[in-house]
């Protein structure tokens, strides 16, 4: 295993256990093909609006990618059909990026106090977790576990919206 794939590894079981442990997961993440693809789609956009503001506001643009998660997992579950190729800016404010998660949280899930509170808690473990990794900011290596970083916090943001709408994990 090379050291960016350890990094998403260690992040992954480091912040799924973040989640369950303030009671947003089971143990378990939850996903879906259509969630997972989905996130190749909007990834290179919420990456440029994040790489421009993630100096500033580290845990911010953490936490957009897993309001992202959580926005498109709802859109799976509520019509996937008519949501699938909705454009990145349907999940961003009247500020674009700057709001995208009151956009989120208000327009889209129409819940604020479980999603809120998750992300403010995964998006703080998410960046402890990069600034320990030990890349050096500013170079490649702190920039990939940036990227990987964010797809990590994407992914369980869309866990912790298909938990919240009833999904569970089963063994067949």
């Amino acid at each position: 295993m090379d050291s960016n794939e350890q990094y998403r590894e260690e992040l992954t079981q480091d912040l799924l256990q973040t989640a369950t442990g303030g009671g947003y997961l089971e143990g378990v993440l939850l996903n879906s093909p259509d969630i997972d693809e989905a996130w190749l789609h909007y990834a290179s956009e919420l990456f440029g609006d994040a790489v421009r503001n993630f100096n500033e506001y580290p845990e911010y643009c953490l936490a957009c990618a897993g309001y992202l998660g959580m926005a498109v997992a709802h859109l799976w579950d509520k019509d996937w059909q008519k949501y699938k190729d909705s454009p990145y800016s349907y999940f961003q404010g009247a500020r674009k990026f700057d709001d995208m998660d009151d956009h989120i949280t208000a327009r889209i899930l129409k819940e604020q106090k479980q999603s809120v509170a998750a992300m403010e808690s995964l998006s703080a473990a998410a960046n402890h977790f990069l600034y320990k990794s030990g890349a050096e900011p500013g170079t490649a290596q702190a920039y990939k576990h940036f990227l990987i970083t964010m797809e990590v916090m994407y992914k369980l943001g869309a866990a912790i919206e298909l938990s919240r709408l009833g999904y569970r994990f089963e063994k067949i």
